[in-house]
């Protein structure tokens, strides 16, 4: 009886330090363990109390300095965009005038005229994330045909001579039209600029969803790649920094999808390639 006792008194506090651990690991970085005498247990839960004031004061400041980051770029882009607004104005003269220069001056013209529409291109994609980040977006659901709805974005942007498209018509759907038009935008012209022909966009359907594939025949996704292909800013590699794209579209696309209670997931086909899958409920109001 004694031994238990005493070995009770011993087990205690361990399962107390343990639990604690646990409730660490699960999130909850408010756990605590009051340490009790002075052996080296107690040190060692003094050591993990430190330990855990520690963490919660970087995830504070981690978080401080996620929303400063967030909120800058919502302040830059409206900042940028009475400026740009003048600088595309000027691009659109420059690129009449580039034709009555002499070579280099008109490459020059045209290479200036490039990136401003690439800063332009920019500035929107940071003003839809800052709304995205402020949750002041909603979307504008109508009945829409996918299908229609699909291939009129193919053809807003000449893709439909490029671009294998196939599903049912009369597929019925609530959506945001012009959001669907990005998202479709964003995986098809990802596709384009980095995957290799044919690109093929497949539409199917359930009673409860309808499912958007969009599959090249290109190299595929590196697999480091492919836990980070929605992260902002994120790009596989160097030679893609200068791209037309902002390191942003599908970051968008994933937040447009979301906002219709869908989801996109991206993987690589046996064959070759890689697969985006989109994935919305056919009414999400139901959802």
């Amino acid at each position: 009886v004694v031994a238990l006792l005493a070995a009770g008194s011993v087990l205690r506090p361990v399962r107390k330090l343990r639990d604690t651990a646990r409730r660490l690991a699960d999130g909850d970085l408010d756990a605590r363990s009051a340490p009790l005498g002075a052996d080296e247990l107690a040190q060692l839960t003094v050591t993990v109390n430190e330990m855990a004031e520690s963490l919660q004061g970087s995830m504070s400041a981690m978080r401080r300095m996620q929303a400063d980051a967030k909120r800058f770029a919502a302040d830059v882009s409206h900042e940028l965009r009475t400026p740009l607004t003048t600088l595309t104005a000027v691009a659109e003269v420059l690129e009449d005038a580039a034709e009555r220069m002499e070579d280099d001056a008109a490459e020059s013209a045209r290479l200036a005229v490039t990136e401003i529409h690439r800063l332009v291109r920019l500035v929107e994609d940071l003003m839809e994330v800052s709304r995205f980040d402020s949750g002041t977006v909603r979307p504008r659901l109508e009945d829409v045909d996918a299908v229609e709805a699909v291939r009129d974005a193919l053809r807003a942007r000449g893709w439909l001579g490029r671009v294998e498209l196939s599903g049912p018509a009369g597929i019925a759907l609530r959506a945001d039209r012009r959001r669907l038009d990005v998202v479709v935008a964003n995986l098809v012209g990802n596709a384009l600029r980095h995957g290799g022909p044919p690109v093929r966009v497949r539409l199917a359907a359930s009673d409860s969803q309808v499912r958007i594939e969009v599959a090249d025949r290109g190299p595929g996704l590196p697999d480091h790649v492919l836990p980070h292909v929605f992260e902002r800013f994120y790009k596989a590699d160097d030679a893609r920094a200068r791209t037309p794209g902002s390191g942003l579209g599908l970051a968008i696309a994933l937040e447009n999808a979301r906002l219709h209670g869908g989801d996109i997931t991206a993987e690589n086909t046996e064959g070759g390639g890689a697969r985006f899958m989109l994935r919305l409920p056919r009414n999400p109001e139901e959802s």
